[in-house]
């Protein structure tokens, strides 16, 4: 048997090995945000919702999102929800009309593998 030969089976182990760990990582994705509307550091007319797309489906039960004002006082017109149609998008409906002024956008999402994250963001109403 040459040098070479030996090798053949590390080689095999190791490119196995990396190729689970891709799928791994695939499989175990976490839930952020694809696109947020109003967006983030916008300046809005009052909005009747807030809705967040996220890259991965969420469990209902354990995301939300909350919308404070500029004295941290809870702003939605009832729970947020994972969309029946589409479980990587939830909505937040709020109090309506908003005032003019700075509001915070609060979310936890739970993915179906059962990652969690979280995030906030702002937005302004003119």
């Amino acid at each position: 048997m040459t040098t070479s030969t030996s090798f053949r089976p590390l080689v095999r182990v190791l490119a196995t090995g990396a190729a689970a760990l891709a799928v791994a990582s695939t499989a175990f994705a976490h839930a952020l945000p694809v696109s947020r509307d109003p967006a983030p550091d916008t300046e809005v007319a009052a909005p009747a919702q807030v809705t967040i797309r996220f890259s991965e489906p969420l469990e209902p039960a354990f995301s939300k999102i909350v919308v404070d004002d500029a004295a941290g006082k809870p702003v939605g017109a009832g729970p947020s929800a994972v969309d029946a149609n589409d479980r990587k998008t939830m909505h937040a409906p709020l109090a309506s009309p908003l005032v003019a002024g700075r509001y915070t956008v609060h979310w936890n999402a739970v993915a179906t593998d059962g990652h969690r994250t979280h995030g906030d963001y702002g937005f302004a109403v003119k």
